[in-house]
């Protein structure tokens, strides 16, 4: 099954957030069956984190058990940190299973109201399941996401067809919308 969302920013985003839901690790049934297992935070979306991220408020709220502890690597060197085994609940009911997952500190929410702060940083072991674009049209910025994956994006093509009608000689104008046909 396909599943995507967009959300759409009233400026031009420095961060990437959307509302995300997490819960323990249980079948997608039970979720269905029971949407108060899932609680609800903001996300920060990185495509330079290898993996997600949450809080120590997240594994306090869901009263997680940590089921190992492993060595990240992020700015301020190298660090222990619990993995915790959790189902992340995307936008428009897109629902990630058996996520493992990080407890760290997020920075960006200093005098932030507790609703608005960063409790998980969604990195690129979930964004590289599907695909991701990001636009800034009209100073407006919009991100879309599908998972799974079903086709290339690239922006090449349509960039080389105005700059061919915009100001590429008559020959390859005419070539460009012959072509078009």
């Amino acid at each position: 099954m396909h599943h995507a969302f967009t959300t759409k920013y009233a400026g031009r985003a420095r961060v990437l957030k959307t509302k995300v839901g997490i819960c323990l690790p249980v079948a997608f049934e039970e979720v269905k069956a029971n949407a108060d297992i899932v609680k609800q935070y903001v996300a920060i979306w990185d495509t330079g984190a290898t993996n997600s991220v949450i809080t120590k408020k997240v594994v306090d709220d869901l009263n997680l058990k940590p089921i190992s502890i492993t060595e990240v690597h992020h700015a301020g060197g190298t660090s222990p940190a619990n993995v915790y085994l959790i189902n992340i609940a995307l936008p428009n009911e897109v629902m990630v299973g058996q996520v493992r997952v990080t407890e760290a500190n997020l920075t960006d929410s200093a005098g932030l109201p507790e609703s608005e702060q960063s409790r998980v940083l969604v990195g690129m072991d979930i964004i590289g399941a599907g695909d991701l674009a990001v636009t800034n049209f009209e100073e407006k910025t919009t991100m879309s996401f599908r998972m799974p994956s079903v086709e290339v994006i690239d922006f090449v093509p349509v960039a080389h067809d105005h700059n061919v009608m915009e100001g590429g000689n008559r020959e390859q104008r005419r070539a460009l919308k012959s072509k078009r046909k």
